[in-house]
C-alpha cells in the first residue's frame, strides 16, 4: 500500500479542479483495497474512490480526509475463452480494447476515446449515444460484476440484473459496492474492422471534442439542448465564470476549463442549466458525479 500525505486532487481529475486529499491510499492488489475502503466505511459511512479521474467534480475549497485512488489495485486481465474475458476494474479502457481486440473480440472500440478506468466504465455504463438513440453500453456486454460489499462485508457477484444499468447508471451509485472487475461477453470482430472503429472513434472525437483543455467528457445524461444553446449564448455566462469554465464551442454538452476554474465556476454553470430546465418543466440529470 502506498500513502501519500497531502495529495492535489485537481492533478487526478480531467477537468483539472478538486481540493486536497489528507491521506490518498494506493492499493496495490485487491486484499489491500477491500482493507482500506472497509476501514474507511466502517470510520464514516462514506468511501471516496477516485478512479480515472472523468466525470468528477471535486470541491477545491475542501480537504477529503481519505480518498482511495484505484490506480493499481485491479489489473487483471483473463481470457477465459469462447469471447469471455475477466476485466480488473484497474485497466484503462483503452488497453482493454486493445486486450480483447488481439483475441478478435470486441465491439465497444468507440469507448477508445473515455479517459477511464474499467471500474468506472462498469460504473456509468458508459455508451455511445444518448438515452433516445444509444448506439450500445457497456451494459450490453457484461455478464457479471465482481464487488466487495461495504455493507455485508462480503464478496459478492452481480448480475447484469443486478446491477440495474440504466442510461449513465447504475446500482453503484448508491456507494455501497467497490468494483473489483466484471465478466464480459464480447462480439466476434476481425482486427482491421476493429481498428478502424476505433480510428474512426478517435476521429471523431479529434474534430467534435476540445482536448488539451480541462474537461468532464458529457456533462448531462438527459438535457434539452435549446436550452443549453440558449445559457451558453447568454452573455452573462462568461461573467459569471468569469471565463474560465464555459461550455463547450463543439459541443454544448460539454464544460471546458480553459486554466484556472474553480469549484463555484463549474458548479454555478451546472446549477442554473438546473433551474433552467425545472423553469422551463424539461427533464435534466447530471452525469457529473460531485464531491461536495
Amino acid at each position: 500500500m502506498i500513502i501519500q500525505k497531502n495529495v492535489c486532487l485537481a492533478e487526478k481529475t480531467t477537468m483539472h479542479i478538486g481540493g486536497y486529499a489528507d491521506s490518498l491510499y494506493i492499493p496495490e492488489n485487491e486484499e489491500e483495497l477491500i482493507k482500506i475502503a472497509q476501514e474507511i466505511y466502517d470510520r464514516s459511512q462514506n468511501v471516496y474512490i477516485l478512479s480515472g479521474g472523468s466525470n468528477l467534480l471535486i470541491n477545491d475549497e475542501r480537504t477529503f480526509e481519505s480518498v482511495v485512488y484505484m490506480k493499481s489495485a485491479c489489473l487483471e486481465m483473463s481470457d477465459l475463452g469462447d469471447g469471455r474475458f475477466y476485466i480488473g476494474a484497474s485497466n484503462r479502457i483503452q488497453k482493454v480494447i486493445s486486450f480483447v481486440n488481439d483475441r478478435e473480440y470486441g465491439g465497444f472500440e468507440k469507448l477508445i476515446g473515455l479517459p477511464a478506468m474499467f471500474g468506472g466504465i462498469i460504473y456509468m455504463n458508459a455508451g455511445i449515444g444518448g438515452e433516445r438513440n444509444s448506439l450500445f453500453t457497456i451494459a450490453d456486454f457484461v455478464e457479471s460484476v465482481r464487488a466487495w460489499d461495504l455493507q455485508e462485508k462480503t464478496m459478492v457477484e452481480l448480475t447484469a440484473e443486478q446491477c440495474r444499468f440504466s442510461h449513465r447508471c447504475s446500482v453503484f451509485h448508491n456507494q455501497r459496492y467497490v468494483i473489483l472487475g466484471a465478466t464480459i461477453k464480447c462480439k466476434r470482430i476481425g482486427r482491421e474492422e476493429a481498428e478502424k472503429a476505433a480510428k474512426d472513434r478517435l476521429d471523431f472525437c479529434k474534430r467534435n471534442f476540445e482536448y488539451g483543455k480541462g474537461c468532464f467528457g458529457t456533462c448531462f445524461s438527459a438535457v434539452n439542448y435549446r436550452i443549453l444553446r440558449a445559457i451558453s449564448s447568454y452573455d452573462k455566462i462568461r461573467k459569471m465564470g468569469k471565463g474560465r469554465v464555459t461550455f463547450g464551442e463543439n459541443n454544448k454538452n460539454w464544460l471546458v476549463n480553459h486554466g484556472g476554474g474553480k469549484y463555484s465556476d463549474a458548479i454555478r454553470i451546472i446549477n442554473l442549466c438546473k433551474r433552467a430546465h425545472l423553469i422551463c418543466f424539461r427533464k435534466m440529470k447530471c452525469e457529473v458525479v460531485i464531491w461536495e
